[in-house]
């Protein structure tokens, strides 16, 4: 809209330039005539010449003024329907277009809150079970199932006996060491650790919560 105007703006301006180009033509050529007239050493036929010329620019003045009338009495109808009716239009339609997104965005804020509000019971009924299931849990019965479950099963061992050297059958008494503290040279790697080889019963203390199935059905 804004480019239909500027053009017939544009055309306005061209046909009023025509006008002045002509209106002045007219003016020279009446002036012409006038010195034609009263120059006494001019012909007749001269002076008829002069006349006629005249009245061409006169007539091409009018005209132009005529186009110019009618261009200017169109700009300014246009420019009035521009301003006084297509654009408050416009405008009026994105109104109405923004105040619809206004209207969604509330609606949608709204229809957020009721989702909210009918998931509240399914997450408090979660809630309430992740306390009832929290609430059994026995610190104490968790650990025995642990210790029950990976416990070694020997016996503490004895005491070391004294080596009386000074026996007179000269019968030393070598101490007897727990089987269970006996280890291999193969169980022992480079680095002086127990080798898992060796152990590998034990290495679910440090991992109480594999997936081993008799601890899982123990626990859980």
């Amino acid at each position: 809209m804004m480019t239909q105007l500027s053009s017939q703006i544009a055309n306005l301006e061209r046909s009023r330039k025509n006008y002045e180009k002509a209106s002045k033509e007219a003016d020279r050529a009446t002036d012409s005539f006038k010195r034609a007239d009263a120059d006494l050493n001019l012909s007749r036929a001269e002076v008829e010449k002069q006349k006629m010329n005249m009245t061409i620019k006169q007539q091409q003045c009018e005209d132009a003024k005529n186009e110019y009338a009618n261009q200017l009495q169109r700009t300014n109808e246009q420019q009035r329907q521009h301003y006084q009716h297509l654009m408050p239009e416009i405008f009026r339609q994105l109104q109405e277009l923004d105040e619809k997104r206004i209207r969604n965005i509330r609606n949608f804020m709204v229809q957020s809150v009721e989702v909210e509000r009918n998931v509240f019971p399914i997450i408090n009924q979660c809630l309430d079970g992740i306390v009832v299931a929290a609430k059994q849990i026995n610190e104490k019965e968790d650990t025995l199932l642990v210790i029950e479950r990976y416990k070694s099963g020997f016996d503490p061992p004895a005491d070391f006996p004294f080596d009386d050297l000074s026996r007179p059958d000269g019968v030393h008494h070598t101490p007897t060491i727990h089987p269970a503290l006996v280890l291999k040279p193969e169980a022992v790697t480079v680095k002086g650790t127990m080798s898992s080889a060796k152990f590998k019963k034990r290495v679910g203390i440090f991992g109480i919560f594999s997936s081993n199935k008799v601890l899982s059905e123990n626990l859980f």
